[in-house]
């Protein structure tokens, strides 16, 4: 089966709320995400992702790392570290003329580096865009709703 990689950025603001977007295909709320472009790295995909969705300018976070570049920096430069990598199976889609693949997806969590920054949907691929506080993902249905790995991520983030 064919793999891709992808990122997705669960985006987290000061009020302890997560935007996700509601998936024209996949009839579910999701956090912004995509696929990397040749000779991107993960987090600026994610980074891409999220202004290309929500219109929004994000930083990614991550935990602190040792740099084992710190000593030698022309060698190389650490990246940031995902919350999580999964391998999804992504059911075919006949009228995107796409098989049934899979993808491998980095995780980030992601905050808005100006919060005045409006957001605005990219109709291509969601039809709505809200901002929901942990106590609202937890009463969205795991079967019509959002996807339970999605569910569970976001309780993490907002934690």
């Amino acid at each position: 089966m064919q793999r891709h990689f992808t990122a997705t950025a669960f985006i987290i603001d000061s009020k302890k709320r997560t935007l996700l977007l509601w998936h024209k295909r996949l009839k579910r709320w999701m956090p912004p995400g995509g696929h990397l472009d040749p000779n991107e790295t993960p987090e600026a995909a994610a980074k891409r992702e999220c202004k290309e969705e929500t219109n929004l300018d994000v930083e990614i976070v991550g935990d602190s790392q040792l740099d084992l570049f710190a000593g030698n920096p022309a060698e190389g430069r650490m990246l940031i570290k995902p919350i999580a990598m999964l391998l999804e199976v992504i059911p075919a889609c006949p009228e995107r003329h796409e098989e049934a693949h899979e993808h491998m997806d980095f995780l980030f969590i992601a905050k808005p580096i100006d919060e005045s920054q409006a957001v605005k949907i990219t109709e291509e691929e969601s039809s709505r865009m809200q901002w929901f506080t942990r106590e609202e993902v937890k009463t969205l249905n795991e079967d019509t709703e959002i996807f339970s790995n999605v569910k569970a991520y976001i309780e993490k983030a907002l934690s």
